[in-house]
């Protein structure tokens, strides 16, 4: 189990070492979980907001890794997410794909 922790960690430091390249920095949505029986309900939604909005407030990027392609990255793309880079954390040929995306900070009306 460790060491599919520490291959992930050292996929997660190339991607955001080529993503993280604005010197203000950004927002990382790292772990966000609804539980399954809650899903499809909008929590996540709001959750991501909450972050959104502070980003937005402070001109600064917000950035996530999401386990699923589907439906994650849709959902996301309709937050202003876009997709920047896959992350493949290969153990021993188990392999774990990661979706980085972004944010650009957006105008408050």
């Amino acid at each position: 189990m460790w060491q599919r922790y520490y291959i992930w960690k050292a996929r997660q430091a190339e991607a955001q070492s080529e993503i993280w390249t604005d010197p203000k920095g950004y927002y990382f949505l790292n772990i966000m979980v609804v539980l399954p029986g809650q899903q499809g309900k909008g929590i996540g939604k709001l959750l991501a907001r909450e972050v959104t909005k502070l980003a937005d407030q402070e001109g600064k990027k917000c950035y996530l890794e999401s386990s699923r392609d589907v439906p994650n990255m849709q959902i996301y793309e309709a937050m202003g997410f876009h997709f920047e880079k896959q992350m493949d954390c290969d153990d021993e040929g188990d392999i774990c794909k990661l979706y980085c995306m972004v944010r650009e900070p957006q105008k408050l009306p």
